[in-house]
């Protein structure tokens, strides 16, 4: 069967309060309350205990990466299945959660992204020149889709100061969109950009809501306090075509993961990398 792609052009709302349509990202105080966001993170505690690797929350002497499943990279857990837990999904759920993004896009006919969770858990004080802090600059957008594409909300679900890590963005980076590929034109793969692929930008120097066009990368705590974050992204059923409609049906059925964007067809297995046994 012929996929079909919309291309529908969406109106979307984003001179709200919570977004500065300037620097294109926004921090939204208190979207749960704060019960709820402690509550979630105890969940998320226990799914880390849950898997009988030796760490427990209350043992610093467990907070070690042998002790850990797999992890992307600074904390960033999408694999075995953790996008389809019971509490990641109730997250998701929040009333005024989707309200925000149904404010942002006009609409409440929305799909969500099947996206993980940052659980930073510093193992000790590391000196700032520790390669964990080098920024890992990047655009979660192909540089072939040059419009809005997506925006993504971070829910931090502890109490967390500025030594506590976060989302660095270099603000108002997305108005040179069309313009940055040009200078990175040397970084492009022989086969061209492709079509969906995250972009590195290893050479640019550097908030929550944000559009997927801005510069940004996670940084990990410099303290030894714990940073946990939920990635979440909804976006207009509109805007997705019936080929991702069903890869993303398989997606919920196998507990894959997905791209940020709920419109990519780019799936994170269950399983870790073929490098891992666990």
């Amino acid at each position: 069967m012929a996929s079909t792609q919309t291309t529908t052009t969406v109106e979307t709302k984003l001179s709200l309060a919570f977004m500065n349509e300037t620097t294109e990202n926004a921090i939204a105080p208190e979207t749960i309350p704060k019960e709820k966001a402690l509550h979630y993170a105890s969940e998320a505690y226990s799914w880390l205990e849950s898997w009988g690797l030796g760490y427990q929350r209350n043992d610093p002497s467990t907070r070690k990466q042998e002790n850990l499943l797999f992890t992307h990279r600074n904390g960033i857990f999408n694999r075995y299945g953790v996008a389809h837990e019971q509490f990641v999904w109730d997250l998701r759920s929040e009333e005024s959660l989707m309200d925000k993004f149904a404010q942002i896009w006009g609409t409440d006919e929305l799909l969500v992204s099947y996206d993980g969770l940052n659980l930073s858990l510093p193992e000790a004080e590391r000196p700032k020149t520790h390669p964990i802090f080098a920024p890992w600059s990047h655009i979660d957008q192909s540089p072939l889709r040059s419009n809005l594409q997506c925006v993504q909300y971070i829910m931090n679900l502890l109490l967390n100061g500025p030594e506590d890590g976060g989302v660095m963005v270099l603000e108002e980076s997305s108005k040179l969109y069309a313009d940055v590929w040009e200078h990175f034109d040397h970084k492009k793969g022989e086969n061209g950009w492709n079509t969906w692929k995250q972009q590195f930008l290893d050479e640019c120097a550097l908030g929550s809501n944000r559009r997927d066009r801005t510069v940004h990368y996670g940084a990990a705590p410099s303290s030894t306090n714990d940073r946990f974050a939920a990635y979440v992204c909804y976006k207009p059923a509109s805007m997705v075509s019936d080929e991702a409609k069903e890869v993303r049906v398989g997606a919920w059925a196998r507990k894959d993961g997905t791209a940020h964007d709920p419109s990519v067809i780019r799936l994170t297995t269950r399983s870790p990398p073929d490098t891992h046994t666990i």
